[in-house]
């Protein structure tokens, strides 16, 4: 493994590691015990635990398309994927966040080098949660950036995080107020502690506050650009076609793998459960039972579905990058209608599986349970939210504008 020594001062690992694609598998393979192990604890204080964040940083998972320069691995959405689908088999709420703080690193190598060496040159572990609903900040322009304040619901990993990449409306002369990113540092924000949530549990999603914070111009970059993927002010730094990439494009399919991949895990777990259980009334071997049969076969059939759009819209959108070309609106809104979709039959096949499970399925101390509370509350997400997304695509398919607001 090649590994670059890098300045430790969150107590991290002192050698971080550069991995491959399939050495970042394999960390994740061997973790994944480990946080199944702690999921239920990760309920219990509704936040990853520090040990799992310890081992998600030491193995070099969490810094996985963080910019090489700070350190990172630079590997791209489909090596995520695969982690992902990994770390699902441990803990949901683990997936999760997992999923949002590691796709972040990339987003913030798409802003200036100031803005990375802000974050980053004295702690290159530092991780950033997010805050993305615009209309939830305010931004006004003063000498030499931005004054930033609001409210935002759902930062997801806040606790583990000492950065924010929040969106706000910024107010122009005389002009419509304009979309704007912005990375803050966390002496400027505060968490309200405040996520009581029946899925999820364990991903900390607390809103987050902050009144007046000072934002200097090389730290925030326009929606449109971010949307674009053109003219990124990180896409000049570095090499790797990673960096150009529309964020929009992908940020419904960063959050879907996780219904998804809680989903197979569940599927495979069930399937593997009941070869051998019998029927606590009867004594007959449940794997006989043709209903039991069915319902496996309708999850899998699910499960192996949303994967395979996923996956080859995924290829499509880094194919496409690779050769500089970029999505048209029209591909954007049928790639969000597919991410979408995909959340549904996650949700379809823990459905399947509930009934057959019985009262053991029940069982606080077994995952079936929080697994199907996990799938149902990331298929409430607005980025992978049937209606919405089926409504925007049937508003193109139609001629017609699609509503506003949406990360496209």
């Amino acid at each position: 493994m090649n590994l670059r020594v890098l300045s430790n001062p969150k107590n991290m690992a002192l050698n971080a590691p550069v991995l491959t694609a399939q050495q970042a598998i394999e960390a994740a393979k061997k973790i994944a015990p480990r946080l199944a192990e702690r999921a239920a604890h990760a309920e219990q204080i509704r936040r990853i635990p520090q040990e799992s964040i310890k081992e998600l940083n030491d193995s070099g998972l969490l810094r996985l398309m963080q910019p090489k320069r700070y350190g990172g691995s630079e590997l791209g959405l489909g090596v995520l994927m695969d982690v992902v689908l990994e770390v699902c088999k441990g803990c949901s709420s683990t997936a999760w966040v997992y999923s949002n703080l590691a796709s972040h690193s990339w987003n913030i190598g798409q802003f200036e080098l100031q803005a990375q060496e802000d974050m980053w040159a004295d702690d290159p572990f530092a991780l950033a949660a997010t805050g993305l609903a615009f209309p939830c900040g305010k931004a006004t322009p003063v000498a030499g950036g931005y004054q930033v304040s609001g409210k935002w619901p759902f930062g997801s990993g806040v606790d583990a995080s000492t950065w924010m990449l929040v969106g706000a409306m910024t107010e122009q002369n005389g002009g419509a107020p304009q979309r704007r990113f912005f990375l803050i540092p966390q002496s400027d924000f505060k968490s309200l502690d405040n996520w009581q949530a029946y899925g999820l549990t364990g991903t900390g999603s607390h809103d987050v506050q902050m009144e007046g914070a000072f934002v200097p111009e090389h730290r925030s970059v326009s929606a449109e650009i971010f949307a674009a993927g053109q003219n990124l002010p990180g896409a000049k730094l570095y090499s790797n076609k990673l960096f150009q990439m529309p964020t929009f494009a992908a940020f419904a399919y960063v959050l879907s793998i996780v219904p998804l991949g809680t989903a197979k895990a569940a599927v495979e777990q069930f399937t593997q459960t009941m070869r051998n259980r019998a029927g606590t009334y009867t004594g007959s071997r449940i794997a006989e039972l043709s209903s039991v049969q069915a319902r496996i076969a309708e999850a899998a059939a699910c499960v192996e579905f949303a994967e395979t759009v996923v996956r080859r819209d995924w290829t499509d959108l880094e194919n496409a990058v690779q050769d500089s070309e970029f999505p048209s609106m029209e591909t954007k809104l049928r790639w969000k209608r597919n991410a979408a979709f995909a959340t549904s039959l996650a949700v379809r096949a823990i459905d399947a599986l509930m009934p057959a499970a019985g009262a053991a399925g029940l069982s606080l101390h077994l995952p079936l349970q929080r697994q199907f509370r996990d799938i149902h509350a990331a298929s409430s997400h607005i980025g992978l939210t049937w209606d919405v997304h089926a409504a925007a695509y049937g508003q193109s398919a139609l001629g017609l504008q699609p509503q506003g607001g949406m990360l496209l």
